[in-house]
């Protein structure tokens, strides 16, 4: 079992203290409110670009070859990730490490010196990363930028979350100081320590070492663009054997009332091996070879989305079989068995949440910087009620979301003429 505490140092800095004492390791995690929904179209990747360089200057270390013998030394890991909505800073090391990672994940959030020779080595790297979603054209292919754009940008559907060779290019360290200094702030951080730790003791280190973190958040989140009276859709055409398409229906933001329903829907249609479009698609069919459904949470929208790629001459195949399961489930909905079945899958999968530190950080802490709750929602809390979910809900939250006026396409590849005529068709 876990403890879950939490402490607001008087700079406003929320720190979330989850004890796991019969684990060994220790997860240390900062989550920042920043990403690329907060950039104009001229400077994109400037929050991935600032999550790379502050591995690059951190308080302590000459150089980022330094800070990472460090933590190699100690047997530890050390991750971050930059989303749309915010990044994300993690350290795992054994228990009898934990000042020490505390104070390197100090050192590389409270660092930021932004050195003209590093930042010029760091965009060399962002570019090679950019040119992982590029095809032999040059043009950007990322199959969940394309979705995100086409379902909630205002803006140009090619616009890359990671930037461009340009916008990378242009980016100047006064940009990098201003987002860094307008962004982490501690009222718009929050920390979290998860796994094996005294937390009488880690307390007084995070005070010493978070004491001097200044700064007043004075940004607003930007609007997304959520009107939609249509299908919508993308092709991208890419000289390939192999056509990758995403489809996604808007649904709802994290912790909205129905997302239980939400996630259980999900997994009915493709979360599980014997879910409905593994069943169907893959193994009676033999369409593809991998096919899953997801959910996307933001703070205030959502979405459920299902990905797959076929070779060209079964996209049209692929995108009917992948329809006939949506209106099968909009028509017929699922049965008490199946409900029963997910539920407990569901229920399982939460429960195993609890044995990993690191997805226990991730649990509240992203819970914690999206919607900054009264109280917790814990992960017992919600699998329990995952059965409590009675049938006539699940349709009619299935009825809500799967409609023609909230789907949306990304096709990628060398769909013809036809087939996209066709596959459009079947949107309606």
């Amino acid at each position: 079992m876990y403890t879950y505490s939490k402490e607001i140092l008087p700079n406003g800095l929320r720190i979330l203290y989850i004890q796991m004492p019969h684990i060994h390791s220790v997860v240390m995690a900062a989550y920042v409110g920043v990403g690329s929904r907060y950039e104009v179209e001229e400077k994109l990747g400037l929050s991935h670009l600032l999550e790379h360089m502050l591995f690059r200057g951190p308080r302590g270390f000459r150089s980022s070859f330094e800070l990472l013998q460090t933590i190699d030394d100690i047997g530890g890991e050390l991750d971050a990730y930059t989303s749309p909505e915010h990044s994300a800073i993690l350290i795992q090391v054994h228990k009898k490490h934990c000042k020490q990672g505390l104070e390197i994940l100090g050192d590389i959030l409270l660092g930021g010196k932004f050195r003209h020779e590093d930042m010029e080595t760091e965009k060399h790297i962002v570019q090679e990363e950019i040119s992982q979603f590029m095809d032999n054209k040059g043009d950007y292919i990322c199959i969940d930028d394309l979705s995100y754009n086409l379902m909630w940008k205002k803006g140009s559907m090619n616009a890359a979350s990671f930037g461009d060779r340009k916008t990378i290019a242009r980016i100047s360290r006064e940009d990098l100081e201003g987002h860094y200094s307008r962004f982490f702030v501690p009222e718009n951080v929050v920390l979290c320590m998860s796994g094996n730790f005294d937390k009488e003791e880690a307390s007084l280190w995070v005070r010493n070492i978070f004491e001097n973190f200044q700064g007043k958040l004075d940004v607003e989140k930007p609007g997304l663009s959520t009107d939609q009276k249509a299908p919508r859709c993308i092709f991208k055409k890419v000289h390939s054997q192999m056509i990758h398409f995403k489809l996604c229906h808007k649904a709802y933001p994290y912790k909205h009332p129905n997302v239980l329903i939400m996630l259980l829907i999900t997994d009915v249609l493709g979360g599980g091996i014997s879910s409905r479009l593994l069943s169907n698609v893959r193994e009676r069919l033999g369409l593809v070879y991998e096919i899953t459904s997801y959910p996307t949470l933001f703070s205030d929208v959502g979405s459920i989305d299902i990905y797959t790629s076929t070779k060209r001459t079964n996209f049209g195949k692929t995108a009917r079989a992948i329809m006939d399961e949506v209106h099968k489930l909009v028509e017929y909905g699922i049965s008490p068995e199946e409900l029963r079945k997910t539920e407990e899958r569901v229920f399982s999968q939460m429960q195993l949440t609890m044995d990993s530190p690191l997805g226990m950080a991730n649990w509240f802490g992203t819970e914690e910087l999206m919607i900054r709750p009264e109280k917790p929602d814990t992960p017992e809390v919600q699998a329990e009620k995952v059965h409590n979910i009675r049938l006539e809900e699940v349709s009619r939250v299935v009825k809500d979301i799967f409609v023609p006026e909230k789907r949306n396409l990304v096709v990628v590849g060398a769909a013809g003429w036809w087939e996209r005529r066709k596959v459009r068709r079947l949107l309606e």
